[in-house]
């Protein structure tokens, strides 16, 4: 760019130059003639320049109906530029862009036009929306030559519009890429009888807990006392831990792959529990890095847990609400479900120990691991081994392969 405008300013100098040999040679106003001229029409075209300038203005048309879609799918947008100046425009460079994930706008295209004196010009925009998410797309800014291409200004606009990118929910069968079968997890999730009351596990003794509480058989045969978990019916619980810890990732297109399918995994299996279950919560990290604790209405709730969502976070600070740490505090709580279900796309070893010791409790937890598609077996290998101790606990996990934008399972 420097270099283009340095030869603008040497290519000028030398037109001068040219212009002024007739008054080298004619001491008279004829020989002065061609650089005044010269000097009038650039002056000229730069206040015209100007002028246009301030009169142009952009409008956004997007249908209602476009404003918002499932991820992978295009939007359609028109857009409308205004010419209310009485000058034609020479060379005009329309610069389109859309935000990221991460508050950045990423520019998609520049589309080149004239604009005719108190003229418009429309021009639709087909928009493939890959990731989840609130995004703004439009015009950024427009660039605006004079009729000799010597001079150049920026027209800052404001024709954008607002697209919401909605998760897909899918079958949870597509979710999973292996899974540890466990004969006897069916039975740690019923709720089962003892002398009259129902339960529907144990868990470590905690300060407070009523003696009548303990299960004394049980405790007999552990390294401590171990309590009951009453309930007061039969109804099974669920607990979805969504995490936006990641691993060490500077290609910022694999993070928002990670982030899409976390959140699409996540509330797939809220879609799929909901199905068969009313007591079910979500727990996950917003923006404020506080935890917090819902249940979804359904897909009518998409636009808020998406705004209040936190955004991923690779190799966060001690003070993230990893999986781990949403993990203790959902467990020292008096109403914890029994099922503890994990999403997310970093398995630290104490989220390892985390998932064990819930096991033990004879609660039943299961994780689901999110890995990126371009992983090659011996990675997937590496990662597979990491897990082998979930499988000696009894722990059910699960790897989630990221997708594309096409929505096809890697």
């Amino acid at each position: 760019m420097i270099v283009r405008r340095i030869g603008k300013v040497l290519l000028v100098i030398l037109i001068f130059a040219i212009a002024l040999i007739p008054a080298v040679f004619l001491n008279t106003l004829y020989g002065d003639f061609p650089a005044f001229f010269l000097a009038l029409c650039l002056g000229l075209s730069a206040v015209c320049l100007r002028i246009a300038r301030k009169r142009i203005t952009v409008e956004s048309e997007l249908d209602g109906t476009d404003s918002i879609c499932e991820r992978g799918r295009k939007i359609s947008a028109g857009l409308r530029v205004y010419n209310r100046s009485k000058i034609v425009t020479a060379k005009t460079v329309v610069n389109i862009f859309i935000s990221d994930l991460f508050g950045g706008e990423d520019s998609m295209s520049r589309m080149y036009l004239a604009l005719a004196p108190g003229k418009e010009t429309g021009f639709g925009l087909n928009i493939a929306m890959p990731h989840i998410g609130v995004y703004r797309g439009g015009i950024r800014d427009m660039e605006m030559w004079d009729f000799f291409g010597f001079f150049q200004v920026k027209v800052p606009l404001n024709g954008a519009f607002e697209v919401f990118v909605r998760p897909r929910i899918r079958p949870v069968e597509e979710l999973r890429e292996s899974e540890v079968v466990l004969a006897e997890s069916s039975r740690d999730t019923r709720t089962m009888v003892s002398g009259g009351m129902d339960y529907v596990g144990v868990r470590e003794y905690s300060m407070g807990d009523p003696m009548k509480q303990i299960h004394w058989k049980l405790s007999a045969h552990s390294q401590g006392y171990m309590t009951k978990l009453q309930e007061s019916s039969r109804e099974v619980d669920y607990s979805v831990v969504l995490d936006f810890a990641a691993c060490r990732e500077d290609d910022r297109e694999v993070l928002m792959d990670l982030q899409d399918t976390l959140i699409e995994t996540a509330l797939s299996l809220l879609d799929e529990i909901a199905k068969h279950h009313t007591n079910y919560t979500l727990l996950y990290c917003d923006r404020h890095r506080n935890v917090r604790r819902i249940r979804p209405r359904g897909r009518e709730d998409d636009l808020d847990l998406i705004k209040d969502f936190s955004v991923i976070t690779p190799e966060p600070d001690a003070a993230f609400p990893d999986a781990c740490r949403i993990l203790l505090e959902e467990g020292s709580v008096a109403s914890r479900s029994t099922n503890v279900i994990v999403v997310t796309a970093r398995v630290t070893d104490e989220l390892l120990q985390e998932l064990m010791r819930i096991r033990r409790q004879r609660r039943v937890p299961e994780l689901y691991y999110v890995i990126p598609a371009g992983l090659n077996s011996r990675e997937v290998e590496t990662l597979r081994a990491k897990l082998s101790q979930l499988d000696e606990a009894g722990v059910r996990h699960y790897f989630v392969y990221t997708t594309d934008a096409g929505g096809e399972a890697a």
